[in-house]
């Protein structure tokens, strides 16, 4: 268990629960948050026992996204890209795990946290919460490879269409455009709730049969060429003054 990741295993079903531990400032991932996730996720791949993986926050929230006092507007081209290529790297690793990954999002999630949640297999959200890709009130463009991970998850036309509106939904509105899978009210007791029970359910074998089959069906070097086109281009919108002026307009808020 890390300070700001805790992983915790249950053997007997083999399932593993992620949860992102900075409730205070929503899970905002920092610097050493992505840092220990990085290691989380590399030692999953090596996890020949697990057939299922829940990523999740601590609090009242899933994911803020990325912590702008980190990822600052104070950046030249060259360190935003060496800034955001470790999360995306993150993503990657996430999405061609070898087990089953679902995004228990428990609340509230923006920007970074919703490109952290489209790396997962599937996603399940809290009415309670709102989520949205935001990057583009910012002046910038998903940075971390989860706007092309965007277009894997649904329609071409409404991924292209979230990332233009910039705007935040209900759980509700990301089941009508397939985003989720489905929506919850209570959530507290992950491995006990109903969406979850099918997936414990399911032998190790299955599991990573299906997930091998997915990665089978898509061109992941395409993929991955794709994620990395969209970090340079995020690299170049972040010397725009419109994102100088968003971010500092969010510190000024604050």
């Amino acid at each position: 268990m890390g300070e700001w990741i805790n992983v915790k295993r249950h053997d007997d079903i083999h399932t593993t629960i992620v949860t992102l531990n900075r409730p205070a400032k929503r899970n905002a991932l920092s610097f050493d948050m992505i840092r220990e996730l990085s290691d989380v996720v590399h030692g999953l791949h090596q996890d020949h026992d697990t057939k299922l993986v829940i990523f999740t926050g601590a609090g009242v929230a899933f994911c803020a996204g990325g912590d702008l006092s980190d990822f600052h507007g104070d950046l030249n081209q060259g360190d935003a890209l060496e800034l955001l290529t470790p999360m995306k790297d993150v993503l990657w690793q996430i999405t061609t795990l070898p087990m089953t990954t679902i995004a228990w999002m428990n609340g509230l999630a923006r920007g970074g946290g919703m490109e952290l949640a489209t790396a997962c297999d599937f996603r399940f959200a809290n009415e309670a919460g709102h989520y949205g890709f935001t990057q583009g009130q910012l002046g910038i463009s998903t940075g971390w490879g989860g706007g092309t991970l965007l277009y894997e998850r649904i329609s071409h036309q409404e991924a292209y269409y979230w990332l233009v509106m910039a705007d935040v939904r209900s759980a509700p509105e990301l089941k009508d455009i397939r985003y989720v899978q489905a929506t919850f009210t209570d959530g507290d007791h992950i491995l006990d709730h109903e969406l979850i029970k099918p997936f414990v359910a399911r032998d190790v074998e299955q599991l990573l049969h299906w997930k091998q089959q997915w990665l089978d069906a898509r061109d992941l070097t395409r993929l991955k060429e794709r994620m990395d086109q969209e970090v340079e281009a995020c690299s170049h919108l972040w010397v725009s003054e419109a994102h100088r002026q968003a971010v500092a307009q969010f510190f000024n808020r604050k």
